[in-house]
């Protein structure tokens, strides 16, 4: 951050409350009476990326429950506008879809503004929650249903592992949005795409491009099958198309990225002499850890411990220029015998080294450089860490200023001192089974109807003497206004523990309606996808007993609902680029050929070393992109991917140069 923004991001906290100048669009409401939209508080933190009101705006926009019944039950989707930073933006934003299917963008207000700020120098970005997810889905949220397993969720915020949703949470979770008169055959990616459309036409832009990311992709690919309106150019960022046996295939993306990672080795000359036969090794070395694990740091490491190694590439996002694959053949080579020196520097994070001032301090003595350059070097390093950490320190406390003048400026009344005392009572409790206990019945009280009844009931329950007291006094004190707003807070306060339990609840929705039809994924088509990929026999017989109970949710508990066409090609004339990393471990890299297959404007592009997502790899998908967007006609440069190809270690440490 420079000192001009630092001095504009506080000007602009300190000003008040936020307005909606900078968004002249949005001042009259929604610029297409078919769909009422409002201005609404975004989710926190904004800053220090960007300033409510300013930079970045937020709201609602209702939308028919199914479009085909326009006069029929409404819901609310929550968006976000962000500001391109041009002074003369183009016309045409980009709206962004997010992946899943679950998920949401719209409590992501900074992470999303950084992934796409390379778009907004000329454009302005949007993007939404979808239907039935995160905070477009409040109706959604089955807090009976979690009030009946809030251990296991409690547990999970405390740090331990999700456990896989069972089959009775699935269940009672359907039945329990039912019971609320919501019809869950309209959570489905048809719906969503003309969502889209009466977003972009409510927001008042013309024409708009689109970038989908995920299942995002599959959801823009829908769009163009609805021949939504005046979409000007497409970008599907891990690519899966409708008509890829997606759930059968789950393990198949791991597997080509593991095969991706020792191709370049196996098709060069130098490389492939130094570790022959390497992609069938390290298959053979999975199937020999899986019964004689080696020992690293005192931890065993077996078959899936090596798996997922390679398959944490794709948290790999740094845009540092060493990558993990320059490693791995001699980190294969090495296991064979026993050696786990390369394997542990990669756990440990020595490997891929970082560029830090350490490292290039050590770079610039090995390359000689004179005392007086050496104290120059010292000092260009000593002032970048500066920089550094006091651009933290400033963000820190841009960040700390935001939520401090909004607590300020909230409406706190009795409905927050109720809501703060219960907090303090429930922590005061004197075990784990009281506290899971009151936070089961606290959390039953969500869709009921707010009265002071309801918290009386909850306090006789679980609290006595001063507690209760303290607690009975503050309900009675309350008013209708503060009663419904403690009600509310109930799904405020529990969001985190929503969160923990739903978003596989949220894909299930989506993927058991529509992708689960007439055996087109299924538990038998996963097992025979599985039986064709290179693992031995020891290796398959975990993947059989891994079977996710996704697959029984699908079967038990939905009901299909096939819609025509929907699992066909899509076909379209408009400009569209498919970005595919050959890392990827979720969308197979090789999906972006078959989706751009009936695409007769479309051109399909696979970039080394990334993973899913693959803007958030490397500076040459994120120039790629832009300049597509730009001019999505025009020939594009893609001269760059050919750096992406990182080299290889040899036996003798040396780095060989691999071809693209």
């Amino acid at each position: 951050m420079t000192p001009d923004q630092i001095f504009a991001l506080v000007a602009a906290l300190i000003a008040g409350e936020p307005e909606t100048s900078n968004f002249p669009n949005l001042t009259d409401g929604s610029a297409d009476s078919s769909y009422a939209l409002e201005i609404a508080p975004c989710a926190r933190p904004v800053a220090p990326a960007e300033i409510e009101g300013e930079t970045v705006i937020c709201g609602t926009l209702e939308v028919p429950e199914d479009h085909e019944v326009p006069g029929g039950r409404k819901m609310n989707l929550s968006w976000i506008v962000y500001k391109s930073h041009s002074l003369a933006p183009a016309p045409d934003p980009v709206i962004y879809l997010h992946g899943g299917p679950g998920g949401g963008a719209v409590r992501s207000v900074a992470a999303v503004s950084g992934f796409f700020d390379h778009l907004r120098q000329r454009r302005d970005l949007i993007t939404f929650d979808q239907r039935g997810v995160d905070a477009s889905a409040p109706d959604m949220d089955c807090f009976n249903t979690v009030a009946d397993s809030l251990g296991d969720a409690v547990d999970s915020l405390g740090g331990k592992e999700v456990p896989e949703l069972q089959l009775e949470f699935v269940r009672g979770c359907v039945e329990e949005i039912q019971s609320r008169g919501i019809d869950i055959t309209k959570m489905n990616t048809t719906q969503n795409a003309l969502d889209v459309g009466a977003l972009m036409s409510a927001l008042g832009y013309p024409e708009y491009n689109i970038y989908g990311v995920s299942y995002g992709t599959k959801l823009t690919l829908e769009a163009l099958r609805q021949k939504v309106p005046n979409i000007r150019a497409v970008i599907l960022d891990g690519v899966a198309p409708p008509q890829v046996h997606l759930y059968d295939q789950l393990i198949t993306p791991h597997t080509l990225a593991i095969e991706n990672t020792f191709a370049p080795c196996e098709a060069d000359p130098t490389c492939s002499e130094a570790f022959p036969g390497i992609t069938d090794r390290y298959f053979a070395l999975m199937e020999e850890l899986v019964e004689n694990p080696l020992e690293v740091a005192g931890d065993p490491f077996g078959a899936m411990e090596l798996l997922g190694v390679l398959d944490d590439r794709n948290k790999r996002r740094s845009q540092n220029p060493a990558k993990l694959s320059t490693y791995a053949p001699l980190m294969v080579s090495q296991l064979e015998e026993g050696d786990t020196t390369i394997l542990s520097q990669i756990l440990s994070g020595q490997l891929p080294p970082s560029r830090t001032a350490e490292t290039l301090l050590a770079q610039a003595q090995a390359a000689g450089l004179s005392g007086d350059e050496m104290t120059l070097v010292n000092a260009a390093l000593t002032a970048a860490k500066t920089i550094d950490v006091n651009t933290n320190m400033a963000r820190g406390a841009i960040t700390q200023l935001e939520s401090d003048i909004a607590d300020d400026t909230a409406n706190v009344g009795l409905a927050e001192y109720f809501d703060d005392a219960l907090e303090a009572a429930i922590k005061a409790l004197p075990d784990r089974e009281a506290r899971i206990a009151v936070g089961g019945d606290y959390l039953r009280l969500r869709f009921a109807e707010p009265d002071a009844q309801g918290l009386l009931g909850l306090i006789a329950a679980h609290f006595s003497g001063e507690p209760a007291n303290r607690l009975s006094t503050l309900a009675l004190a309350m008013d209708m206004a503060d009663l419904v707003r403690v009600y509310a807070l109930i799904g405020e306060d529990n969001q985190a523990l929503e969160d923990a339990v739903e978003g596989e609840f949220e894909a299930m929705v989506y993927a058991c309606q529509e992708d689960f039809v007439d055996g087109f994924n299924s538990e038998a088509g996963l097992t025979a996808e599985n039986a064709r990929l290179p693992f031995g026999p020891k290796m398959q017989e975990i993947l059989k007993a891994e079977i996710p109970v996704f697959f029984e949710a699908c079967k038990e508990v939905f009901t299909p609902v096939p819609r025509e066409n929907w699992l066909e090609p899509v076909e379209s004339d408009l400009p569209v680029l498919a970005m595919n990393g050959e890392i990827d471990t979720q969308t197979a890299y090789s999906w972006g050929a078959i989706a751009t297959e009936t695409l007769s404007n479309g051109q399909n592009l696979v970039l080394p070393e990334s993973g899913h997502g693959t803007i958030l790899f490397s500076q040459c998908a994120r120039d790629i992109t832009e300049a597509f967007i730009e001019n999505p006609d025009g020939k594009l440069d893609t001269s760059c991917i050919a750096d992406l190809r990182p080299p290889v270690m040899l036996p003798d440490g040396t780095l060989h140069p691999l071809p693209l």
